[in-house]
């Protein structure tokens, strides 16, 4: 009597928001059973893994899937095939759809079958399968201009698309967005505020911070989320839509402004007023608005906040003639502590220090990062070991995450701790360890210099850039008390 081999199989099923009735999950998991029956392969329930709603573009999107790799890499193996309706199924990228069967068929032993697309035995399977994969793909880039396509119709139609604004929620019943009563009100205090003759967009950001108020995710307000929300018309019931996004340029001739489906939640006269207003804040503000200099001043990215330890940017109030260095986060309305300070004061000032620091041998602060001057050996050391740990911790997550097994998690990090080790050991030699005295004697000598060519007013910002850049890690200003405290590299 012959006894029939069984093998033990599992089951991949992925059904996207754009698959039609044949891609049903009862319709694949149907199907593929009947395919195990019919070939011996036995399925358990542990190892059918779906998911609902997911593109195939992207693997590390796909939980499940990561799950089925991760038991895969068991041992012993738990199962010898994995059946899947179609190619597609498994992946519509090609990139990934190689990587994952090559690590699965070589080194898991681990076949991957698609039941509506039979590859022959021989060498012809590979082209027939390579076949399969481009076909999948090319419809995946259809698939996208079809729904650019779509996506246009609806615009034309005034469905709203996209997250919904703030002060509306997403009805999965209805398909479109419908008013937040809370998130509302919150609305048309913005606007309200807006329209009164003094207010500012600072000042609001400042009175919801103060009263407690969040964004739709749960962030602090800045002034860009005002903005954003006085300029959407999503407010008086029409949408707007701009092919590719357009990064917010809502003047793009491409946008297309259309009557929504959806309940105001302001009045048109409230919205005149507000756009008025902001036309006129346009006009009177971004005139100041510069383009982005790569040099602008040699102290850029140094001068930090003390309260929230983001850098002073250099800034001109149009009404003065003095150029300030002010808290960037300050300035978006993100801290509460308005450090600014003068540039014809912060730069005499923090010169006049240099020229202490490196003439009376101050005993100065000097950070952990190491200066370009420093020996290289010691920096790729450094630099290698952060990598190394960087990997290390890698691991760890990939062990907890269920991708790889105790054993393959104790072996990579047996590997990479011996590294580490290494490394460390070479650290500790007297050869490559620079003691402070020596290290304060060099930064002596670049305060130096740094001071001839910072305080001449011919020399380029560029320079004074590369040179502040190697001398500096941050500088620490505190209004309140009036301090300065330099860092050094």
């Amino acid at each position: 009597m012959l006894i029939k081999e069984f093998k033990k199989g599992a089951i991949y099923i992925r059904v996207s928001t754009d698959d039609q009735t044949e891609y049903s999950p009862d319709s694949q998991l149907k199907l593929c059973k009947k395919y195990a029956d019919d070939n011996n392969i036995e399925i358990i329930n542990e190892h059918i893994y779906q998911e609902d709603g997911i593109s195939g573009r992207a693997v590390a999107k796909r939980p499940q899937f990561l799950s089925m790799i991760a038991n895969a890499k068991k041992k012993p193996k738990p199962f010898d095939v994995i059946l899947v309706y179609s190619f597609s199924r498994f992946a519509r990228n090609r990139e990934d759809s190689i990587f994952y069967k090559s690590m699965l068929r070589k080194k898991l032993g681990i076949e991957v079958i698609s039941i509506t697309q039979p590859l022959s035995e021989g060498k012809e399977s590979v082209l027939m399968e390579a076949i399969y994969e481009a076909m999948d793909e090319y419809y995946s880039l259809d698939l996208a201009e079809q729904s650019l396509r779509g996506k246009i119709e609806k615009a034309s139609r005034g469905e709203h698309q996209g997250n919904p604004p703030y002060g509306y929620n997403y009805n999965k019943n209805t398909k479109g967005i419908e008013i937040d009563p809370q998130k509302a009100e919150i609305v048309r205090l913005i606007f309200n505020e807006w329209i009164k003759p003094k207010a500012t967009i600072r000042g609001i950001v400042l009175k919801l911070n103060l009263m407690g108020i969040k964004t739709a995710r749960g962030c602090s307000w800045a002034d860009r989320s005002i903005h954003i929300i006085l300029r959407n018309p999503a407010y008086i019931g029409y949408t707007r839509f701009t092919v590719g996004g357009m990064k917010r340029n809502w003047h793009h001739p491409d946008t297309k402004i259309t009557k929504g489906n959806h309940e105001p939640i302001l009045d048109k006269e409230i919205w005149d007023k507000s756009q008025k207003k902001m036309k006129a804040h346009d006009e009177q503000w971004f005139k100041y608005k510069k383009p982005a200099i790569k040099h602008e001043h040699w102290l850029r990215g140094i001068v930090r906040c003390s309260s929230c330890g983001k850098t002073l940017v250099k800034t001109k109030v149009h009404s003065k003639k003095e150029t300030y260095f002010q808290c960037t986060w300050y300035v978006k309305g993100r801290c509460r502590s308005n450090h600014y300070i003068r540039e014809d004061v912060l730069l005499p000032t923090l010169l006049e220090q240099i020229k202490k620091d490196f003439s009376n041998k101050l005993d100065i602060k000097i950070s952990e990062f190491e200066s370009q001057s420093q020996d290289n050996t010691i920096k790729v050391l450094k630099t290698t070991l952060q990598k190394l740990k960087a990997k290390e911790e890698r691991f760890r997550m990939a062990y907890e995450d269920g991708i790889d097994t105790l054993e393959e998690y104790k072996q990579n990090r047996s590997k990479i701790k011996e590294q580490i080790d290494s490394i460390e050991q070479e650290l500790k030699k007297p050869d490559y360890t620079e003691k402070v005295e020596h290290k304060k004697e060099r930064i002596y000598s670049l305060c130096e210099d740094a001071f001839t060519t910072l305080s001449d007013p011919n020399v380029s910002e560029e320079i004074k850039c590369q040179i502040s850049h190697e001398l500096f890690d941050k500088i620490i200003y505190d209004r309140e008390n009036g301090t300065l405290l330099i860092y050094y590299k």
